[in-house]
């Protein structure tokens, strides 16, 4: 079982543990006096849909293109930045919901504290609630493989207990107490509308984001206990349960007070232990399905996992630790992205603040994508369904956004979208801004999910998608006098480059990633059109027509095809141009000259202080796992540890960002199963420093699930479920032949 532990309260944020149903999400602090669940709801944003493109955007667009074609890249981005950014240039935020807090008395006086001191407690230590002396045996723990809270502790020898879990089936969140009176109530810092009592046992928050956003409700119920109501708060006396339920005008229309009300009333019917049942028969099995075990001899479970975390920091090994860490990447992943959520955006669903980092919005030059790169490899298939979704809602204000910006058709979007499924340029940030291949790196989430499951009526369900992202670019790319073709303007995320006279910018038409990721696309569009016999002759013939791969005199990858392009920031935390490696399938065992090249690259970006931001280091270990280098991944899973892990053990860019995390997981998953290349390698980038262990239940292209054994370094057995009749390849050349469901012990 793997579960985190703690041994005292969280203080701040960083340090409180997540809950989730995919569109609920909690962090649970476990405070003694006072207990504090910071919730949100996925739906809950800012603003409304509006139309952002600049109304002089092809305008820009043609003008950049040429000022580029002549080398006068100041003006190009000039034109850019007045012309093409969007207006207004910003997307919408995600807000939180509310604070659910459970107070009791203090035993030195007799009082709760100040309901007005609770208001706002974002940013705020914790710390402050916290009795002087009193608590004993106090332990938060967070069972994963249940998705479950729970804080025990003894408060001047009385014995308090709380348990918590957020139902997906029943749509909502579940506190059971147990110990002396309590009260209960929900608290926001702002843009609430009301309090409302909507019976004896029952108060509801109500408001509207930001900016005449999403309107909201949470609704708070009381059961057992002698519950009752006092003002908008809930007493107990002794043992009871609270149920907890969010709505919003954007998931359940106009009546959403009502749909909170009712599965309120549902969760009562059933009874905490019901819904506990229905609960853990729905999130048990898909955590069980797969499962890593390593060398437990290496692990002080006996202490905290913020004092293991710092142990590790000290140089210290914890294989438990790194188990628990690919574990939590699957929990997070369902816990906030289930059928009918919203995908996982930059913060999965947790965020306290109401003017959050970017705005925890959903960044597809890398981050939303790297949300799900655990998806499929880690048995967590259904989780990508919230994302599908997405896309399909991106698709028709992507179509506007290509008509209107680059008269094309097809659909596009640029480097971020929000909950309104916004296309149009995130910002007024060269460097990020002007990129056009988010619709383009999303579609291939579509074909992966096929390339795992070969479920053909999902392909041909979704393959116009991908084939209007494809067909974007039919209309847009430039052409040189060679024939190539470049997709303009455009940039490499999100770097700048320096000229040999000195001039530096970020616009260009020939960045790799662009031709890299439109490599990917084409080749996915084509194999999927030629399945569902679709004519797929236009795209065939633009594939010998790019440049996805090439390599400098000096043996590196070159993030720009021109050779008088030098990047000004060696150690930049975007590694783009090895997007060919990862998640690629570009650069492969069968080309040396481009792994050794990808290999230069990787070294001289970390010489230079790259990998500092806990998602760049999460990509450089995938990219070691497919340099088949188990030492340097290893390594690197150790640094993650070491500088960009919170003591939550949520990820740090810093500030805190989810994807790190999914990273992590996923990037084990790589360097224990790979199949990206039409066979299957087993254990290719295993670590010498994990010399005996297993994994179960990873999935692999072609409808597989693998399961392995080593010890002392070598790999001892190997069991491959197929789940369609066929044959499976082997990377020493062996060819098997299977029925469906048979399972194959090498």
């Amino acid at each position: 079982m793997n579960q985190l532990w703690y041994d005292r309260p969280a203080f701040c944020w960083n340090e409180a543990l997540p809950l989730g149903n995919g569109s609920m999400g909690a962090m649970c602090f476990g405070g003694t006096l006072v207990d504090r669940f910071q919730l949100n709801d996925d739906t809950l944003w800012s603003g409304g849909a509006i139309d952002r493109i600049n109304p002089d955007a092809w305008e820009g667009v043609c003008e950049a293109r040429r000022l580029l074609r002549e080398g006068r890249v100041s003006e190009a981005e000039k034109a850019a930045c007045e012309m093409i950014a969007a207006t207004p240039d910003g997307q919408r935020a995600y807000e939180p919901l509310c604070d659910l807090i459970v107070q009791l008395r203090n035993p030195e006086d007799g009082r709760y504290a100040s309901p007005f001191s609770i208001r706002d407690l974002c940013g705020v230590s914790m710390n402050g609630f916290e009795p002087a002396a009193g608590v004993e045996d106090y332990r938060r723990e967070l069972f994963l493989d249940e998705g479950v809270h729970t804080v025990a502790y003894r408060l001047n020898g009385a014995s308090h207990r709380r348990e918590s879990f957020i139902s997906y089936p029943a749509g909502v969140m579940a506190v059971s107490l147990q110990g002396e009176e309590v009260r209960a109530m929900l608290r926001r810092a702002g843009r609430v509308s009301a309090h409302r009592a909507v019976d004896g046992r029952t108060v509801c928050l109500e408001g509207t984001a930001a900016n005449g956003g999403v309107s909201f409700c949470c609704a708070l119920r009381a059961v057992g206990g002698e519950a009752r109501r006092t003002g908008d708060m809930l007493c107990l006396q002794g043992n009871g349960v609270l149920y907890a339920a969010s709505a919003t005008s954007l998931r359940e229309g106009e009546d959403y007070l009502a749909a909170a009300l009712r599965k309120l009333d549902a969760a009562e019917a059933m009874g905490y232990d019901a819904l506990k049942a229905q609960h853990l028969s729905d999130f048990t099995p898909r955590m069980n399905a797969c499962r890593l075990t390593l060398d437990a001899s290496y692990s002080p479970t006996h202490l905290p996992h913020d004092a293991r975390l710092r142990l590790v920091q000290e140089g210290r090994e914890d294989f438990g630790l790194i188990c628990d860490l690919f574990a939590y990447g699957r929990y997070l992943l369902l816990c906030s992205s289930r059928p009918g959520s919203l995908p996982a955006n930059l913060q999965g669903i947790w965020n306290e603040s109401y003017a959050p980092t970017w705005d925890s919005k959903f960044t597809i030059n890398i981050n939303t994508e790297m949300n799900y790169w655990p998806a499929e490899s880690c048995a967590l298939s259904e989780t990508h369904e919230a994302l599908f979704d997405h896309i399909r809602r991106m698709v028709p204000r992507g179509r506007e956004t290509a008509q209107r910006m680059y008269h094309a058709r097809g659909w596009m979007a640029h480097h971020n979208t929000d909950v309104w499924a916004d296309c149009a340029p995130q910002d007024n940030y060269a460097p990020s801004t002007f990129w056009q291949m988010g619709a383009a790196w999303l579609s291939l989430h579509l074909w992966e999910h096929y390339q795992y499951t070969e479920d053909r009526a999902f392909l041909k369900e979704n393959y116009p998608i991908m084939r209007e992202a494809a067909l974007f670019f039919l209309d847009t790319l430039e052409e040189d006098e060679h024939g190539h073709v470049w997709v303009s303007p455009s940039i490499s995320p999100e770097n700048t480059y320096r000229l040999p006279d000195g001039i530096t910018g970020c616009l260009c038409s020939d960045a790799a990633m662009d031709q890299q990721i439109l490599w990917e696309l084409l080749t996915a569009v084509v194999q999927a059109g030629c399945i569902l016999g679709d004519d797929v002759s236009a795209f065939e013939q633009l594939l010998p027509r790019l440049r996805p791969v090439e390599i400098s005199a000096e043996g590196l990858v070159r993030e720009w095809l021109d050779p008088l392009k030098a990047e000004t920031e060696l150690g930049h935390r975007h590694i783009s141009h090895l997007f060919a490696l990862y998640p690629g399938k570009q650069i492969t065992a069968a080309q040396p000259e481009r792994m050794a090249a990808a290999r230069k690259t990787l070294e001289r970006r970390l010489a230079h202080g790259g990998g500092h931001t806990g998602w760049s280091r999460a990509w450089i270990i995938h990219f070691y796992a497919r340099l088949l280098d188990g030492e340097k991944a290893g390594e690197h899973i150790r640094l993650l540890l070491e500088r960009s892990t919170l003591p939550n053990l949520l990820d740090n860019h810093p500030p805190f960002q989810i994807d790190g995390n999914f990273g992590l997981t996923s990037a084990i998953a790589e360097m224990l199963v790979q199949s990206h290349e039409g066979f299957l390698r087993l254990a290719p980038a295993l670590p010498p420093a994990w010399p005996d262990g297993e994994i179960t239940g990873l999935r692999a292209r072609g409808g597989y699930q693998v399961d392995l054994s080593w010890h002392a370094g070598k790999l001892t057995r190997a069991v491959i479920t197929a789940s369609h009749a066929g044959e499976v390849r082997l990377w020493d050349g062996r060819r098997i032949p299977h029925a469906a469901g048979e399972k194959i012990v090498l």
